[in-house]
């Protein structure tokens, strides 16, 4: 019971920052974030292209990581669901990327080079629950370079049941 309240909350915390969002392809960070233009691949000298910026692991070279989200009953698109992207910064201090699916479930994000624990939710939705396709439910971290597409597909965490969230 104690874990499902902490789950609540971060997803509570986690559905306030989604909601106000006003770009469903936007990209929030916490923690250290540099600042300065980023590519869709490895940084390199010479014309760059604009775009979010967030802190990783590494801040010399940026990739490109994205996916879909589907419902499991129906395979249709999962609109204005959240992707989190958790590092490591230092044993006492974790960072984060999050973005938010488009119309089409769909969701891209810019990335350094590191590994990542992810995790996908839906704050107005709070019996969703959402599994990386392909991938043990245990296992959800990833390594980039080298993972540059995440799927995910929702199911229901208690068949029938309605827990509307924040929104």
């Amino acid at each position: 019971m104690k874990r499902i309240s902490i789950v609540v909350i971060l997803m509570l915390a986690l559905a306030v920052a989604a909601c106000s969002s006003t770009s469903s392809s936007s990209t929030t960070t916490t923690g250290p974030t540099t600042t300065g233009p980023t590519t869709s691949g490895p940084t390199t000298s010479g014309p760059t292209t604009s775009g979010p910026t967030t802190s990783g692991p590494t801040t010399s070279a940026s990739y490109t990581v994205s996916g879909q989200i589907v419902h499991q009953d129906t395979g249709a698109p999962y609109p204005n669901a959240y992707v989190r992207f958790e590092w490591l910064v230092n044993a006492s201090y974790e960072g984060e990327a999050h973005t938010v699916t488009d119309g089409s479930g769909r969701y891209t994000i810019q990335l350094p080079a590191g590994q990542y624990q992810l995790t996908a939710g839906d704050s107005c939705d709070l019996n969703a629950g959402f599994a990386i396709v392909g991938k043990a439910p245990d296992d959800v971290m990833i390594t980039v370079p080298g993972t540059s597409e995440v799927d995910f597909v929702e199911y229901p965490l208690t068949p029938g049941a309605d827990i509307p969230g924040a929104c």
